[in-house]
């Protein structure tokens, strides 16, 4: 009788944190979209710089699952210029973005602090891309720009754009290094745990990224 009442008690407890879970996720999926804003003065302190990354996770760890929004806040601009970089399509960049937050919240209590959580956030983000790339087979940034294209320039275009337009014409393992090193200003140590190689590797892959990016300009821009 009593393990009869036992197992009951346990699909009744399955059940209800399957539907906590499905809530949970819900209501992630709306804060990373930009539904929820959280509101509330703990919060209101955070987006102020008052708490850290950490104190942040476990607020969420704690049940405050509206903190993850400021997280969002924080790195959604990092994050989709990182992924812009993959692919030139805005609106994949958003989607991309959206599931490598949605990845990030359900993988949270699984973030063991043996890198940054921005690290583990950008590993999360570079991996969740080229998933995306390769599950709808959608041409990477690099593919989508003719080798041979003319690059509009002239006076009235700002250096800075210039610049950018060249990445964008850069190998993708090339333009995610110099995204991560000079965009994000990311080390390369932290490259190094982000791309899951060794950081003699990230030395040279932006040593030979600076060599085609200075090819570049004195091809285009020069």
């Amino acid at each position: 009788m009593f393990q009869k009442k036992g197992i009951r008690g346990n699909n009744f407890l399955v059940s209800n944190v399957r539907e906590m879970e499905m809530i949970s996720n819900n209501l992630a999926l709306n804060i990373v979209r930009g539904y929820a804003i959280p509101a509330s003065p703990p919060l209101r302190n955070c987006l102020a710089g008052t708490l850290s990354d950490e104190d942040i996770i476990a607020r969420v760890g704690d049940g405050d699952i509206e903190a993850f929004g400021i997280l969002v806040k924080k790195y959604e601009n990092f994050i989709y210029t990182l992924i812009r970089g993959m692919v030139l399509s805005e609106d994949s960049a958003k989607d991309i973005s959206q599931e490598a937050f949605l990845r990030a919240y359900r993988a949270l209590r699984r973030f063991e602090k043996k890198s940054s959580f921005k690290t583990w956030l950008y590993r999360i983000a570079h991996n969740t891309a080229l998933n995306y790339i390769k599950r709808n087979k959608i041409p990477s940034a690099a593919q989508e720009i003719e080798p041979d294209a003319p690059l509009d320039s002239g006076e009235n275009i700002p250096l800075r754009m210039t610049i950018r337009r060249l990445i964008d014409r850069l190998k993708p393992e090339h333009k995610v290094i110099i995204m991560l090193h000079y965009f994000d200003d990311l080390k390369y140590e932290e490259i190094a745990q982000v791309l899951n190689c060794p950081v003699g590797t990230v030395k040279i892959r932006l040593f030979r990224a600076k060599h085609e990016l200075k090819t570049l300009w004195e091809k285009y821009a020069v």
